[in-house]
């Protein structure tokens, strides 16, 4: 993309309060415009990454004008992308696309890793958040915490591999575990929310989610939840995602936005069942 083309993008961007991204660490960022038929029909942030003597590429921001219920041009368009990073000797290509785009995506050879669900908290339905009430919720103490960072890391570990979120030879798991190791610190850092699910004062399962400040207002971002194995097949888990409601309601939360992933079928169903609508799709494609 030619150097005033990306300064016209980049002020667009930031003027209409969503500004283009910074790199993500030891990245390089590449804009380029995309065209169809000879036609530019808008722009993409490419941000380029070696990981385990790979070469990978995250498509950052994706903005055309081409319409969602546009199957062949949205083909020609992800053709053009993958063409333009296999030539940069990219081996795997990531984006995160808004459902409607999921099939033409799947069509072209992607793979689902992830989907982003979110539900807005109303405040007039706050004696609605938890139909069942057998679940009650209370924070970890710190022994749960200690015992939950000691379990965790290897679940979140095998499952993002396993969706292909990372390979397990990522330098991004290594990051991952450094902040699981954080949160047994006493008190746990601001903002990392560690609940313990509760049955009669026995505990069935555990929950961590961030809390992060927007626009005024705190937005809650799940990062696990689970029941114990024992406790399973009760079903519990809506009960818990209720008491999770009602408990982050109380502290203000507007939005709610839970991670799944894409081999998940059940856990992305119980929470379409709840009320949450799906925000994106994360997808990935091997390039090799």
């Amino acid at each position: 993309m030619p150097g005033t083309e990306l300064d016209e993008w980049r002020a667009s961007r930031a003027a209409s309060g969503t500004p283009l991204p910074e790199p993500s660490g030891p990245t390089e960022l590449e804009a380029v415009t995309l065209t169809v038929d000879e036609v530019a029909v808008g722009g993409a942030l490419l941000e380029y990454a070696d990981e385990a003597g790979r070469r990978r590429c995250a498509v950052r921001v994706l903005q055309t004008t081409l319409l969602r219920d546009a199957p062949g041009p949205w083909a020609a368009a992800i053709a053009a992308l993958e063409a333009h990073v296999r030539a940069r000797g990219v081996t795997t290509l990531t984006t995160a696309v808004a459902p409607e785009l999921a099939s033409v995506f799947g069509a072209a050879g992607f793979r689902a890793t992830m989907t982003t669900v979110g539900k807005r908290l109303d405040p007039a339905s706050a004696v609605e958040l938890q139909e069942d009430r057998r679940v009650a919720v209370r924070p970890m103490d710190d022994d749960e915490r200690a015992v939950f960072v000691a379990d965790v890391a290897e679940q979140l570990r095998a499952g993002m591999a396993r969706a292909g979120v990372v390979d397990r030879e990522s330098s991004r798991l290594g990051e991952m575990e450094a902040r699981l190791v954080r949160l047994s610190d006493v008190p746990p850092p601001p903002g990392e929310l560690l609940i313990t699910g509760t049955v009669d004062g026995v505990a069935v399962g555990r929950a961590w989610a961030t809390l992060v400040e927007r626009d005024g207002a705190l937005d809650f971002y799940g990062n696990t939840l689970d029941l114990f194995p024992e406790h399973r097949g009760q079903r519990l888990t809506p009960s818990f995602l209720g008491a999770l409601r009602r408990h982050v309601h109380e502290l203000g939360v507007r939005d709610v936005h839970l991670r799944v992933y894409g081999h998940d079928a059940g856990a992305r169903r119980t929470f379409l069942d709840e009320g949450a609508g799906v925000r994106d799709v994360h997808l990935r494609k091997d390039l090799t």
